[in-house]
């Protein structure tokens, strides 16, 4: 294949999300005709598309749309954790495991010539069929956190992924053991932090594309700069937020999740200045033995001193809760509506469990009966609306959370089908993608 002639597409199925925007502006860098597209509605000319899943369930929903594209596919994202499950369900040629970054112009050297075995089996951090099983290579080595500039689509005013127009990256890694949680598993323990200037560089390139909303992740945002678990580098984070906070001014500065046990006044205080106001803390469950269950690694103490000093900074408090979690029973979501109803948060997330590939969540969902799962067993007071336990005790949590907040809202009909219409789409989302862990 000839890179001036080749032509290739990289595909995001709902929203522009940040790692199909990295590996096309690698690609593009590298002199090759780069596409970039959201959705399959609009016909596809390609010799290579790179498909960019981050949700299980795209395996299932775009299958028919991924069998129609004429091209060699390439599958990466958070799915790519779990490579039997991508092959399992979708035809598509290579799984890059993992982060893509660092392997992406090896593949594409290794298919100047089309799908050729022997040298694909050259290059890290591969998998691909042959003869009827499935081959992996080597793990590639993590990759360096100086990259090019993203390929930023002329439409990025659109996008609205929570409330932001895109979430950009400001580092990788969780030292963290969250047993739900993704992160580690996909991008290690060791956190690796970007450039400063690196992100001030990318978060101009955005807004001159006409972003306004920005959203900073990296698993746990004020890790940045910190080589320690519990040694957080509070001046490049907050340094940090202050530089992009002057190019976006703090309203459209959003920092999402951030652990209740690696803050400080300091920290507070910048998220108070830099930001939208917004400080959003993964809290989970108001039970000891369930927080044990999830290798959470705090304590409802935590918890609580962390709520007291974000309000004593006048910050407005959003906390994320899972219910229906393995063991998960009747007096451990009664703790955690206690603890909802004690908080008096601003704003209130609530999920239930979803076993994400690779996750030590996923490994215990594998194990468990379906009989013993929440999310498979009767409602009790909701069972008329068809309901499972686990959607049934989300519903309850959801309805309480209007009541528990520090501005109370009154329930009403629309509000409750709302409600329901969201347990309902959440309970059939994992309950769908389960037997699709489970047959791994």
């Amino acid at each position: 294949m000839n890179k001036k002639k080749l032509k290739i597409t990289v595909l995001t199925p709902e929203f522009y999300n940040y790692g199909a925007m990295l590996i096309a502006g690698i690609l593009k860098e590298a002199g090759y005709d780069v596409t970039l597209k959201k959705g399959f509605s609009q016909p596809i000319h390609a010799d290579i598309v790179f498909l960019s899943f981050h949700s299980t369930i795209h395996l299932l929903k775009y299958k028919h749309d991924v069998e129609n594209i004429k091209a060699m596919k390439v599958v990466g994202g958070p799915v790519s954790r779990v490579p039997e499950l991508v092959f399992q369900n979708l035809s598509v040629d290579i799984v890059m495991v993992g982060e893509a970054e660092g392997n992406i112009l090896k593949l594409m050297a290794a298919l100047e010539d089309g799908f050729n075995v022997e040298k694909l089996r050259l290059v890290k951090g591969l998998a691909f069929e042959d003869a009827g099983n499935i081959q992996q290579t080597d793990h590639g080595e993590r990759v360096s956190m100086k990259r090019p500039l993203p390929f930023i689509p002329h439409d990025i005013s659109s996008e609205d992924i929570r409330g932001a127009n895109v979430y950009i990256e400001t580092h990788r890694g969780c030292p963290g053991s969250c047993a739900f949680c993704q992160v580690p598993c996909f991008f290690g323990r060791e956190v690796r932090s970007r450039p400063h200037e690196d992100v001030i560089n990318e978060v101009k390139a955005f807004l001159k594309a006409g972003a306004k909303r920005i959203a900073v992740s990296g698993g746990t945002g004020t890790l940045y700069g910190s080589n320690k678990f519990r040694n957080l580098d509070e001046h490049a984070f907050t340094h940090l937020l202050k530089d992009i906070s002057s190019l976006t001014r703090p309203k459209n500065l959003t920092i999402p999740d951030i652990r209740v046990d690696l803050i400080s006044p300091d920290i507070l205080e910048a998220l108070r200045n830099y930001t939208n106001g917004w400080v959003y803390f993964g809290i989970e469950s108001g039970s000891p033995r369930i927080l044990r269950s999830m290798k959470k690694g705090i304590k409802l103490d935590d918890v609580r001193e962390a709520v007291e000093l974000a309000r004593k900074e006048g910050l407005k408090i959003a906390g994320s809760f899972i219910v229906g979690y393995p063991g998960e029973e009747e007096e451990d979501f009664q703790a955690t509506v206690d603890l909802s109803d004690e908080l008096m948060l601003d704003d209130y997330f609530v999920s239930i469990a979803e076993p994400l590939p690779g996750t030590v969540l996923a490994e215990e969902i594998k194990k468990l009966p379906d009989e013993k799962n929440a999310l498979f067993q009767d409602a009790e007071e909701y069972k008329r609306q068809g309901l499972s336990l686990a959607e049934e005790r989300a519903l309850k949590l959801m309805m309480d959370s209007f009541v528990f907040r520090s501005m109370p809202v009154p329930m009403t009909e629309n509000l409750f089908k709302a409600l329901l219409d969201e347990v309902k789409s959440q309970g059939e989302h994992i309950k769908t993608v389960t037997p699709l862990i489970k047959g791994l």
